[in-house]
């Protein structure tokens, strides 16, 4: 009985953290929009809902080339300008970016990965919301490798010191970047950063981040 109860309060609490990042993704597309670069129909930084989570993407060019890094600051691969649009060849994923609006991008997935062609709408933003979406993504990042340090047998929550860039935690996942300091997420209240707490002896447990206006996300 005791193992259906903590089921169900994981998958509440997995609940209330996907409703809260819906949440900011409404606001920051909301409030948010920037100006376009140089009146490149490309370069900026670019959030949408995809399929299940955020999409993150920031393009910039320079001596004529594009780069391209995402959710939120992985480079994706080699960038090809085709017939208006961007395109990246990534092992068996193709994406497309094309112009919609001055500050609207579609992004299609297509490649053998895709039974159909996925699409997600992009909407330009300024650095901060950029970064305070990242912020949100960078949680789920961290509840993942919560999730495989349960899944790899371990019976109950890490302790504070694990679930950092040089805990163990950090060591079984590319650990993310708070990008409005471009260092390695920390624990504290700084802005990009993030506050956990073991909470029922390990059985459970509270990730809190913070943007850049004050306020909170998570759990």
């Amino acid at each position: 009985m005791g193992d259906v109860r903590h089921g169900l309060a994981r998958r509440q609490s997995r609940l209330v953290v996907a409703l809260a990042m819906v949440a900011l993704i409404v606001l920051l597309l909301s409030g948010c929009g920037g100006s376009t670069a140089d009146d490149d129909p490309f370069v900026g930084d670019w959030i949408g809902a995809g399929k299940g989570q955020m999409t993150l993407v920031q393009i910039a060019k320079e001596d004529g080339t594009y780069t391209i890094v995402g959710n939120p600051d992985v480079p994706v691969g080699k960038v090809e300008e085709k017939d208006g649009s961007l395109i990246v060849e990534s092992h068996a994923v193709v994406m497309t970016f094309t112009p919609a609006t001055t500050d609207k991008l579609t992004l299609e997935f297509t490649g053998d990965m895709f039974k159909q062609p996925q699409t997600v709408s992009l909407k330009r933003v300024d650095e901060t919301a950029y970064a305070d979406a990242a912020t949100a993504y960078n949680l789920s990042t961290i509840k993942s490798g919560l999730a495989m340090w349960k899944a790899g047998g371990g019976e109950k929550y890490p302790p504070p010191k694990e679930v950092t860039p040089s805990g163990l935690l950090g060591k079984m996942i590319r650990w993310p970047n708070n990008l409005f300091t471009g260092k390695p997420m920390e624990p504290g209240q700084n802005k990009g950063d993030y506050t956990y707490t073991v909470l029922d002896g390990g059985e459970k447990y509270s990730l809190i981040g913070y943007l850049s206006d004050g306020s909170t996300i998570g759990e």
